[in-house]
């Protein structure tokens, strides 16, 4: 069965191939995680229609996949497409990657739109991890039990908020409520007003209210400015330094168009 699965792969392949070439086009292929798929996507629209002879594909996955797909692959031929750093034992597994920041986004706090809190402290929310502070009262809203909603463990999101929030320490189990999806807990924060949760900021509608954390407002500009305490970067990796087309469309993110396309998603540029 395995024998025959690989067949039917390498056929489609080569048949996927043979028409990319029949339509005499160069074709680049990215992986990685959605949030920063999205923006590549919109970045790839603009710049295939400048460079015609260029076709940019790419594909939703995890982010550890990402990277050993890379690591993995022929140097020039795939991109990936990351919101997390390389960790140790990445960067010793695949020591030819080559990582290239271009975007930043933050973590918001929220709450239900009728909520009267504004803000919070990051030793605030350690205490409502640890079950120490439970009702809205002592964070000066009105009295009820707060509902806190978290991300599974191996979202960026979780990982990033709590390297500022909890340090070494691990949110206890049963204290919060644990969804896997951003949509999901805004979703449930907007229609819940004892609810607490976190999306990012480029997420952020009149649905919800994200409050202040450690004395910042959650903006873009304050992300931009590294005055925001909790942020998810947006990088795009290489197997070696970047080639032919890939290094084409990833110097077309850096020119004023792309610059423009990746602030109008709502999240910061931080190219050069």
């Amino acid at each position: 069965m395995l024998k025959k699965i690989t067949i039917y792969l390498t056929v489609a392949l080569f048949i996927f191939g043979v028409t990319d070439i029949a339509l005499g086009k160069e074709v680049i292929n990215g992986i990685g995680v959605q949030a920063v798929k999205d923006v590549v996507d919109k970045m790839a629209r603009a710049f295939v229609k400048k460079n015609q002879a260029v076709q940019v594909k790419t594909k939703e996955d995890k982010v550890g996949t990402a990277i050993e797909a890379v690591g993995k692959g022929k140097a020039g031929s795939l991109f990936g497409m990351i919101n997390r750093p390389l960790n140790d034992k990445e960067k010793s597994t695949y020591p030819d990657i080559k990582t290239f920041i271009f975007a930043k986004d933050g973590v918001a706090i929220i709450v239900h739109p009728d909520n009267p809190v504004k803000a919070i402290t990051s030793a605030q929310l350690k205490e409502i991890f640890k079950g120490k502070i439970t009702n809205w009262s002592q964070l000066g809203g009105n009295k009820g039990v707060i509902s806190m909603i978290i991300r599974e463990k191996t979202s960026n999101q979780r990982i990033a908020l709590e390297r500022v929030v909890m340090g070494k320490e691990k949110v206890p189990v049963g204290r919060v409520r644990e969804i896997g999806s951003m949509g999901d807990v805004k979703t449930d924060v907007a229609l819940d007003k004892s609810a607490m949760g976190y999306i990012l900021i480029s997420a952020i509608d009149k649905k919800v209210k994200a409050i202040e954390l450690d004395g910042v407002a959650p903006t873009i500009a304050n992300v931009k400015a590294g005055a925001y305490p909790v942020t998810i970067p947006f990088y795009l990796i290489t197997k070696g330094e970047p080639t032919g087309a890939i290094k084409s469309f990833m110097d077309f993110i850096v020119t004023q168009e792309g610059q423009a396309l990746v602030e109008k998603e709502k999240i910061g540029f931080v190219g050069n």
